[in-house]
């Protein structure tokens, strides 16, 4: 395992996607340093209620932080799109099925070092980001964590989606074009109420709902990410567990198809 995840750092490093990460953080930190400081003077009355203050505060940084977490997310997916196509190579193929892993771990321990790597360099920069955006306010708040915890898991999401096109393809091309099909899925889907009154069908509110609760919504878990962050309730719980269990199941589809696919 460790040397599979070795692997890909060393991989990440010789395909230089690691500078175009440190790229995009320098260019943010720039952006933010030279944005407007927020300067806010409190002087306190007695006891005085601070959290319409540390809403106002609150809400600009975490929905700031939300949306570059979402596109460096982005590009982990576009940068690990074609791993495992291109380890699956005619040629390649044959040094990786030779090692003394079954296919099953061989898939497993390389889908595991792909969400560790590129998950972890997704953090970093978010970490990256956030302290930067803490030099400029002066204001932490633990809960902005459940955007890094919940984007580490929406990886794992598409991740799922990327390799197990990847493995029935066999092209990294393909596995993007996927993952854009299942976000465009997930967004109309999003409307899924509008779309059943538009129609006004049972049969087609029937299929409908039942994409929508098959298609993994992680724009719903991004929302739920910033909710929590923003201490707001969770209506529901169901957009995360429902792509979590399309997750495991699309996993267990690469396992399959992994195994009795000729190379």
């Amino acid at each position: 395992m460790r040397g599979i995840t070795r692997d890909c750092v060393v991989e990440m490093f010789d395909r230089k996607t690691v500078y175009l990460f440190v790229a995009v953080v320098l260019v943010s930190i720039v952006i933010s340093l030279l944005s407007p400081k927020p300067d806010i003077e409190i002087q306190m009355q007695g006891n005085m209620d601070m959290t319409p203050m540390a809403d106002w505060l609150r809400n600009p940084l975490t929905k700031a932080l939300s949306v570059f977490l979402s596109f460096v997310l982005f590009l982990a997916v576009l940068a690990t799109a074609g791993l495992v196509p291109n380890m699956l190579v005619k040629g390649r193929a044959d040094f990786f099925l030779s090692k003394p892993l079954s296919r099953t771990a061989l898939l497993l321990h390389k889908m595991l070092g792909i969400w560790v790597v590129y998950g972890a360099m997704v953090v970093l920069c978010g970490i990256a980001i956030y302290v930067t955006m803490l030099l400029r306010s002066n204001f932490f708040d633990w809960k902005v964590f459940y955007l890094f915890a919940f984007n580490f898991v929406s990886f794992f999401i598409w991740l799922s989606i990327i390799v197990t096109v990847g493995i029935v393809s066999g092209s990294g091309a393909i596995s993007i074009m996927g993952a854009f099909l299942a976000w465009v899925a997930q967004f109309i889907l999003s409307y899924h109420t509008q779309i059943k009154s538009f129609y006004d069908s049972k049969p087609v509110g029937y299929i409908v709902d039942t994409l929508y609760y098959i298609v993994p919504k992680t724009g719903e878990v991004s929302n739920l990410a910033n909710a929590l962050a923003l201490g707001k309730p969770v209506e529901s719980w169901m957009p995360l567990y429902s792509s979590l269990i399309f997750a495991v199941l699309f996993v267990i589809l690469a396992l399959i198809v992994f195994k009795r696919k000729s190379y």
